[in-house]
C-alpha cells in the first residue's frame, strides 16, 4: 500500500509539473497542488496557444494522456473549436517494443512459442501505437494475417493514470468554477470505460463480428475475418486483406477506380451503420479504410465504435431537418431531449443563438449543406450554453466531419444530406409500421400499469408528508398572469370553434331531414305535431348566444 501511495504521488508529481512548465501552473494552483511543483520550472512553450501547449504536454505525459486528448477531441459541447482541433492532431506512434518482449507475450497468451503457430511471423512492425502494435504473420493453411499485440506492462501503467486522473476530477469537481459546470467525475468514469475497453482486445474482435453482420446486405463492403483461435484480450489476429488505403488517391486513379461511386459506397454503408442499425466504425481517417478491385471498400480497426440507440437517432435526425427546414424549436427541443441541462439556462439566448445559426444556412442550397459541420456547430452551441451532449452524438459529430472531409476528396460534388434522404424516410416510416406502433403501445401498457401500481404508494407517503408538515411546494412566479391570459383566450377560441361545429352539424341535421320528409315542416304527425324543427333552431340559437356571451364575458361559463 506504502509503495502504491509512492507510486502514485510521483506521478502526480511528474502530471504538475509537466502541465505547469507547458503553462498550465494556475489550474494546478486551483486544484491545491501546488507544493508538488519544482522550484525552477522552463515555460518556453508559452508562446504557443494553449491547444497547442496541451496537445505537446499530454504527448509527453504518455499514452493514457495521448488517449485523453483524443477521447476529449470528439467532445465540442465541453470544450472550445480552437482547443479541439489541436487534439485531433494527437498522434498516437511511438518506439516499437523490442521483439523478443512481442515473443514473449505470444507465448504468454497463446501458450505456445510462436514458431509453432505461425509460419511466419514479421519482426518489423507494420505499425506501433502507446497500446499495442501490428505485425504481419501467415498461419500453417498459408493465410496471411496481421497480429495485434499488446505492450508488456503498458495496462499497469494505465491503471495507475486512471487512478489519479479519477482523483483529480473528484479535486476538480469541488474546488474550480468549472467543476460547477461539468461533471469532470462522470467524464472521468466514460473515459476509463472507454480505455479499458480498447486495452481488450477480444473486444475489438466482437466490434469486427458485429460490424460484418450490421453491412452484410452492402456488396461494397468487406470486413476482415477474426481468428477467434489465436485472439486473446491481448492479442488479436485477423485476416490480412489487401487494398489500397483511401489516403492514395493517385494510385486508385492509376488503376482506373472510379472515386465517386466510391464515394457513394462509403457514404450508404456508414449511413447503413448509423441511422438503420445504431452501431458505426467511430474512426473513418484515409488509413482505416481500403479498397479491393471491384471498388469494394474494406474497413479496418474496429477499436473505436459508435453506439447510437433509436431514441438519440430519432433527436439526432430532428435536430439536423430542424437545422436545414429553419425550425429553431424542432432543433431546441432535440438538444433539450439529448443533453442534461444546466439549471440556469437562459432559453430565450438559446433560442436567439439557433436562430442565428438557423439563418447561417437559410440561403445554402440542400446540397451543398456540410452535415458533420452543421453537428458539430450544434455542439457548439451546446458547449457556450453548458449543455452536455451524450458521448456518442459528440463521437457521431466527429465521424461525419471525417467522413465528409474523406468522401469530398473523392467526389466534390457529393451531399451527405441529400443521401441521406432514401434512410431518414425509411426510418420514420418504420416508427409507423403495426408491428412498431404495437411494440410502442405494448411497452407504454406496461409503463402505465407499474405507475397505476406505484401510485397509490407515492400519494400515501406524500399526504403523510403533508400531515406532518414536511412537504414543501415550491412555485415559481414568471409573468403567470400573462400565461393564463393567453391560455384563457386558447380555450376560449377552441370552445368557440366547437360551438360553430356543433350548431352547424345540428341545423343541417335538421334542414337536411325536412328534406327527406323525416320532420314534416306542416301538417305532418310527430310528435303530437309539434314544430320540432322551429323548437330544434330556438333551442340551438338561445344556447349558442348564452355561450357566445359567456366567452365574451371573460370564460367563465
Amino acid at each position: 500500500m506504502l509503495g502504491k501511495r509512492y507510486t502514485h504521488v510521483q506521478r502526480l508529481r511528474k502530471i504538475a509539473n509537466t502541465l505547469a512548465r507547458y503553462g498550465f501552473g494556475y489550474f494546478i494552483d486551483q486544484l491545491g497542488f501546488s507544493t508538488l511543483l519544482s522550484k525552477v520550472a522552463k515555460r518556453d512553450k508559452l508562446r504557443l496557444s494553449p491547444g497547442q501547449r496541451l496537445r505537446l504536454a499530454l504527448e509527453e505525459l504518455g499514452p493514457t494522456f495521448v488517449k485523453l486528448g483524443q477521447f476529449l477531441s470528439t467532445r465540442p459541447d465541453i470544450l472550445p473549436r480552437e482547443i479541439i482541433n489541436e487534439l485531433s492532431r494527437l498522434q498516437d506512434e511511438v518506439s516499437p517494443v523490442s521483439t523478443e518482449n512481442i515473443y514473449a507475450v505470444l507465448q504468454e497468451e497463446l501458450g505456445q512459442a510462436w514458431e509453432k503457430i505461425f509460419v511466419s511471423f514479421d519482426p518489423q512492425p507494420l505499425a506501433a501505437a502507446s497500446i499495442g502494435q501490428v505485425h504481419l504473420a501467415s498461419l500453417p493453411g498459408g493465410q496471411r494475417v496481421i497480429v495485434k499485440v499488446r505492450r508488456p506492462r503498458v495496462e499497469q501503467v494505465i491503471q495507475v493514470d486512471l487512478e489519479i486522473l479519477h482523483y483529480l476530477a473528484r479535486v476538480a469537481q469541488r474546488h474550480t468554477v468549472y467543476g460547477q459546470i461539468y461533471d469532470f467525475v462522470s467524464i472521468a468514469q466514460e473515459f476509463s470505460r472507454a480505455l479499458k475497453q480498447e486495452l481488450d482486445y477480444t473486444l475489438e474482435g466482437r466490434n469486427a463480428d458485429r460490424l460484418r453482420q450490421v453491412l452484410a446486405g452492402e456488396a461494397q463492403v468487406y470486413i476482415p475475418r477474426v481468428y477467434w483461435e489465436y485472439t486473446t484480450s491481448r492479442v488479436l489476429t485477423m485476416e490480412f486483406v489487401e487494398g489500397i488505403k483511401l489516403n492514395n488517391l493517385e494510385e486508385l486513379k492509376r488503376r482506373g477506380y472510379n472515386l465517386k461511386r466510391i464515394a457513394r459506397y462509403l457514404v450508404q454503408a456508414f449511413y447503413r451503420q448509423i441511422l438503420v442499425e445504431g452501431f458505426f466504425h467511430g474512426d473513418p481517417h484515409p488509413g482505416n479504410l481500403a479498397v479491393l478491385p471491384g471498388e469494394k471498400i474494406v474497413f479496418m480497426d474496429f477499436g473505436l465504435m459508435g453506439s447510437l440507440s433509436e431514441e438519440h437517432r430519432k433527436e439526432a435526425i430532428r435536430l439536423v431537418l430542424g437545422l436545414v427546414r429553419r425550425r429553431s424549436q424542432e432543433v431546441i427541443q432535440a438538444m433539450l431531449n439529448l443533453g442534461v441541462i444546466p439549471q440556469d439556462l437562459d432559453f430565450n439566448a438559446l433560442r436567439r443563438e439557433i436562430d442565428r445559426l438557423r439563418e447561417r444556412y437559410l440561403n445554402i442550397p440542400l446540397k451543398n449543406i456540410k452535415l458533420g459541420q452543421a453537428i458539430n456547430d450544434l455542439l457548439e452551441v451546446a458547449f457556450r450554453f453548458r449543455i452536455q451532449m451524450p458521448v456518442e452524438f459528440s463521437l457521431l459529430g466527429k465521424t461525419l466531419l471525417s467522413l465528409e472531409s474523406l468522401v469530398t476528396q473523392l467526389d466534390p460534388e457529393i451531399s451527405l444530406v441529400e443521401m441521406a434522404g432514401p434512410y431518414v424516410k425509411e426510418l420514420i416510416h418504420s416508427r409507423y409500421r403495426p408491428r412498431e406502433l404495437w411494440r410502442q403501445l405494448e411497452e407504454n401498457f406496461w409503463n402505465y400499469l407499474d405507475l397505476a401500481h406505484e401510485l397509490p404508494q407515492q400519494v400515501k407517503g406524500a399526504l403523510l408528508r403533508l400531515n406532518r408538515g414536511d412537504l414543501t411546494l415550491k412555485l415559481e412566479h414568471r409573468e403567470l398572469r400573462i400565461f393564463f391570459r393567453h391560455l384563457e383566450g386558447a380555450v376560449n377560441k377552441l370552445s368557440l370553434s366547437l360551438i360553430f361545429l356543433a350548431f352547424s352539424i345540428l341545423m343541417a341535421g335538421l334542414i337536411i331531414s325536412a328534406g327527406l320528409g323525416a320532420i314534416p315542416l306542416t301538417g305532418g304527425r310527430l310528435f303530437f305535431r309539434l314544430p320540432v324543427l322551429e323548437i330544434g333552431i330556438g333551442i340551438a340559437s338561445v344556447v349558442f348566444i348564452w355561450l357566445l356571451v359567456a366567452i365574451l364575458k371573460g370564460g367563465r361559463f
